[in-house]
């Protein structure tokens, strides 16, 4: 499957940019984001990694951990769509590919080392405004993900 989706990737890139990533990474981000959902598997999220982490342009990745992490400290969208997810953080950060990056890293880090499926609460350094974490710890509710 793999295999199949990164020769579809490299015939858009060879027909559309003449097999160079300089000239797809030089779209706007939006026609950017365009082009690469049209590639055969690749979704929001994979085109948003490729834009934030390849291309160095500013679109905030929305992913597991994120959700995971945002929903346990009580910050979620009216609909657990991605796009409504994505516009959390679109919407509330300055545009800079540098600052998502972060963000989305750290958000990523804390996910998987602390606010995993089954959560070490006791060691978590955001408890304090985690109102999951506190329930967690006080034994009122059990947390699977």
């Amino acid at each position: 499957m793999k295999a199949r989706r990164l020769r579809a990737f490299a015939r858009v890139l060879e027909e559309r940019f003449e097999g160079s990533l300089e000239r797809l990474f030089a779209l706007p981000a939006e026609e950017l984001r365009a082009a690469l959902l049209e590639v055969d598997g690749v979704g929001p999220e994979t085109a948003d990694d490729i834009i934030l982490y390849a291309a160095r342009k500013p679109i905030f990745v929305i992913d597991a951990y994120t959700r995971r992490v945002m929903s346990r400290l009580g910050v979620r969208p009216a609909s657990d769509s991605y796009e409504r997810w994505q516009s959390l953080f679109m919407d509330s950060l300055p545009h800079d590919a540098a600052l998502f990056n972060e963000y989305h890293a750290l958000l990523v880090r804390h996910g998987k080392s602390v606010c995993r499926k089954t959560p070490l609460c006791g060691r978590c350094a955001l408890m304090a405004v985690c109102p999951t974490g506190r329930t967690v710890v006080r034994g009122e509710v059990s947390v699977n993900g």
